[in-house]
């Protein structure tokens, strides 16, 4: 029996302040399975629109800005990653964010998903990433693993 768990570790990067936290988390697992590890960002509608109601930004440049933070926070994992020596991809990709997340852990032949469970949010935002968290655990193929 092969003494490593996982092969695959998806780790999902939403550029917040606890994506550090979920990043040592995934990087460390990766590092004692000698797993390959593969980082996604979701550019999430629900906040695109929740955003377009509060600003004057339109949907089109907010998208972007949550793009490129998403793609600061992927770089930044990856280089972590590669300083431990783990191999890593990076993935960007657009919609529901546990949709997406459920769909390319099992497109990519995810062994384990890393994420982080929200602490510091309040109102409706934590209880909308906190329902996230639960519909990526209950459709998931594979293991889960909350990080706080």
């Amino acid at each position: 029996m092969d003494e490593h768990l996982f092969g695959k570790i998806l780790l999902v990067v939403e550029g917040s302040d606890m994506d550090h936290a979920v990043m040592a988390s995934a990087i460390a697992r990766a590092m004692a399975n000698k797993a390959r590890l593969i980082a996604l960002n979701v550019v999430d509608h629900m906040v695109i629109n929740r955003l377009k109601r509060l600003s004057e930004q339109s949907t089109a440049e907010i998208e972007i800005e949550l793009e490129e933070k998403g793609w600061k926070a992927l770089y930044f994992a990856e280089e972590q990653a590669k300083d431990q020596g783990v191999p890593t991809m990076i993935l960007q990709e657009s919609g529901v964010v546990e949709n997406v997340v459920v769909s390319e852990a099992t497109r990519l032949n995810a062994d384990l998903i890393v994420l982080g469970y929200p602490r510091k949010m309040q109102g409706q935002a934590k209880r909308l990433a906190q329902g996230r968290v639960e519909k990526v655990v209950e459709n998931a193929e594979c293991s889960v693993l909350i990080v706080r």
